[in-house]
């Protein structure tokens, strides 16, 4: 009986320390999130390189299948390719420097993390010069090292705004 009160003392003790370590490690993997999207519209790379892990990081995406589909019915099965393909964070920023102005744009975001691990879902919009291009889903998996929040993945499905347009928000929450 004693061991057990003890317990729940001891339990009790740390539960509000191990909640304000979760809301502290959501508050970082936050302003991961804000840099990401502020080092794309001031095309920073510096700021956007120190957000990744400096070893391997998978950078990939693909298009839903209507998009895909609609590639193929425009450009030609040939031409159209396949519907996934993959690059770098690196190959990502540099190609910014190819427009005007840049915007990543994110809402609907979940972050779920452990303290050492962490995954963010999100839908996002891209929009360059002005104009969105893109759309869909982002995924961003993050680990702890040395005491900071590092991406170790991207991945995204795509839908071409020329083709589709984004739905409102609420509409996104319903699915």
């Amino acid at each position: 009986m004693r061991k057990t009160a003890i317990m729940s003392i001891l339990f009790l003790a740390i539960l509000p320390f191990y909640g304000q370590q979760k809301k502290d490690n959501t508050k970082q993997i936050q302003d991961i999130i804000t840099t990401y999207s502020r080092s794309v519209i001031e095309k920073d790379s510096i700021s956007f390189y120190a957000l990744f892990n400096e070893d391997h990081v998978v950078w990939s995406a693909a298009y839903k299948d209507r998009t895909q589909a609609k590639e193929k019915e425009i450009k030609g099965v040939e031409k159209a390719g396949s519907n996934y393909f993959s690059g770098s964070y690196k190959r990502f920023m540099r190609g910014l420097f190819s427009h005007k102005t840049t915007e990543d744009k994110f809402d609907n975001v979940t972050i779920t993390n452990d303290g050492t691990v962490a995954s963010v879902t999100m839908d996002y919009s891209f929009w360059a010069d002005g104009k969105m291009t893109n759309w869909g889903c982002k995924y961003l998996n993050l680990i702890k090292k040395n005491g900071e929040w590092k991406i170790t993945s991207v991945i995204y499905s795509l839908e071409l705004a020329n083709y589709f347009k984004q739905p409102e928000l609420k509409e996104r929450k319903g699915k």
